[in-house]
């Protein structure tokens, strides 16, 4: 399990971990970039709790202010689902067996 408050992790091991970290704890704590936002974030696939679809582009430029909104709104619009995927959450459980 990620210690997301006491350690910065980067986006591979963020990206690996991102079915079993809450992701509203992972926005308050780690530094991430517009295009990690964009694909992890406020994807509703990867958003689990009900907390979680409450994140919105405002939220993140809260949370993460080195994100200009400009380059948010550039992300949501170059963001393709097929970009950067990570495996579903079943295979993701599976391997923690």
């Amino acid at each position: 399990m990620l210690d997301l408050y006491n350690q910065q992790y980067d986006r591979e091991t963020l990206k690996k971990h991102i079915y079993t970290v809450n992701l509203i704890d992972l926005l308050k704590t780690q530094k991430i970039d517009a295009q990690f936002a964009v694909r992890y974030l406020l994807q509703p696939k990867y958003q689990l709790k009900p907390e979680e679809m409450l994140i919105t582009p405002k939220i993140i430029l809260y949370y993460q202010p080195h994100i200009s909104e400009s380059s948010l709104e550039i992300e949501m619009n170059l963001y393709d689902s097929d970009d950067d995927s990570v495996d579903n959450f079943e295979n993701i459980l599976l391997e923690k067996v």
